[in-house]
């Protein structure tokens, strides 16, 4: 996960490589059951791509979510998770996703970087204060992956 937060939301993939990454995914699709990392790599494409491919990318980082229970691959997982809800201005399912992470590793510093990028862009916005009313939402969210976080460890 090592890479410019500052940059990590406005970063676009090339065309040309989020069709490699499609057609990796979809062949093993056809084959059967895809791999973890094909379905992380085509979804983290998809985050870095147009608004409807990044809600299709934040649905296949849900699977893999759900699906996959190294802890390692939870990270990455979830902050790709805050980062694509970011880049589609769900600002508080974002920071409900970044706050779980912080919540288990609470010095990744990548995170704190994301944190702070993702409330600049709300005050950019002018959403902070509308976070606060839907810190509820933030908790729910939150809560559930600190279950399932526990649950696998």
């Amino acid at each position: 996960m090592m890479m410019d937060c500052d940059n990590v939301l406005d970063e676009r993939i090339d065309p040309y490589e989020l069709e490699r990454l499609r057609d990796q995914y979809e062949t093993q699709v056809r084959r059967g059951q895809p791999s973890h990392l094909a379905k992380f790599s085509f979804a983290h494409g998809l985050i870095k791509s147009t608004k409807n491919d990044v809600h299709q990318g934040i649905a296949i980082l849900e699977q893999l979510l759900r699906e996959n229970g190294q802890d390692i691959s939870m990270r990455d997982y979830i902050y790709y998770l805050a980062v694509g809800h970011a880049r589609i201005k769900d600002y508080d399912r974002a920071l409900a996703y970044i706050e779980t992470l912080l919540h288990a590793e609470s010095t990744n510093r990548q995170a704190m970087n994301l944190k702070e990028l993702i409330e600049k862009k709300m005050r950019n916005d002018g959403l902070l204060g509308a976070a606060i009313l839907g810190g509820g939402a933030a908790i729910a969210v939150g809560s559930l992956l600190a279950l399932i976080f526990a649950g696998r460890k």
